[in-house]
């Protein structure tokens, strides 16, 4: 390796007009030395900063194949497992190091639908007969049901400081939960319902017949579809009966299909608002922000619904794209 000086004279006498031999030769090196030279640039290394890690190589292959092993197994992976799995001489700060590295985060997994290859196959026939056919969405009245809790959501999220405490209460004899049926209508109306104790088959022919059914006439007469999902109340035979005497068109729905169902979106704003503030202490309370949200909405946000409905058909065709797969996975 050449030092220095030799460097700068052969920069300064190729600035000079000499060529690489007559510095070949005064140097007494080859002539492509003498180019090396002359192009020579100072490489700044940057050091790496930051602890050392002590996992071996041996050892990061075996955590390799745990983790593997682990994710065929459906098991859960944490650092805690993986230093007695793989009998690591490493702290959890080290090992969590180790995966961050490689590009592994530690996060709450997220839940979906699972759909076979029939339902995926029921699905698109449904979309392509309502897409072939034409149906009329702007006379198809959506609905769905939810429980809302006193607790508010297990995934209650909000940017907090540091310093302040970070939890909210969950009770495990005293709290509750409010059941809340709706149905959305073509002109942005929301109708909703609060079921008392468990929803069976004569209290949904109640609701739909003393609620439901005059709202939808009010507004559409005898023109128009309902949309259910395939629960058992709703597939009972009191209630296809009572469909079938009330001369109620019922829209055929394929299974595992919630994200067609606007509802569902509707659920998501009117679940914000109803849990953006304190916890609830009893059922009246919860029902009260309910009914608050709800006719709000109503009265100031009934676009987004229609907007939804303007939406049907974009969902439809992205199911096909997806050959029966979720509209929002």
């Amino acid at each position: 390796m050449r030092n220095y000086l030799e460097r700068k004279l052969a920069i300064q006498w190729r600035t000079e007009g000499l060529s690489y031999s007559a510095i070949a030769t005064r140097l007494s090196i080859t002539r492509d030395a003498a180019c090396n030279l002359c192009s020579y640039k100072l490489k700044r290394i940057k050091m790496k900063t930051g602890p050392k890690l002590k996992i071996d190589k041996a050892s990061q292959l075996r955590v390799k194949r745990k983790i593997c092993a682990f994710n065929e197994s459906k098991e859960k992976i944490n650092t805690t497992k993986l230093i007695e799995e793989c009998d690591l001489d490493a702290s959890k700060s080290t090992v969590q190091r180790y995966l961050k590295k490689t590009g592994f985060v530690y996060k709450t997994i997220s839940s979906r639908i699972h759909l076979t290859a029939g339902h995926k196959q029921f699905r698109m026939q449904h979309v392509r007969s309502w897409i072939l056919l034409n149906h009329n969405w702007n006379i198809t009245i959506f609905s769905d049901e939810k429980r809302f809790s006193l607790d508010g959501p297990d995934d209650w999220r909000s940017y907090v400081h540091r310093s302040w405490p970070n939890y909210r209460i969950r009770r495990q004899c005293k709290g509750g939960s409010v059941m809340v049926w709706m149905m959305t209508m073509p002109n942005g109306l929301l109708s909703f319902k609060v079921v008392k104790g468990n929803m069976n088959s004569d209290g949904y022919i109640r609701l739909l017949s003393e609620s439901a059914v005059p709202m939808i006439k009010l507004n559409y007469g005898e023109n128009w579809c309902f949309q259910e999902d395939n629960s058992s109340v709703h597939k009972s035979k009191k209630v296809k009966e009572f469909m079938r005497n009330s001369s109620i068109s019922v829209l055929e729905w394929p299974a595992r299909s919630p994200d067609l169902n606007i509802v569902e979106d509707c659920w998501k704003t009117i679940s914000d608002l109803v849990y953006d503030g304190n916890q609830f202490n009893n059922r009246e309370d919860l029902v009260g922000k309910i009914t608050t949200v709800i006719n709000s909405l109503n009265a100031n946000k009934r676009h987004k619904v229609i907007d939804l409905y303007k939406s049907i058909r974009h969902r439809l065709c992205t199911v096909l794209e997806k050959h029966g797969d979720l509209y929002n996975c």
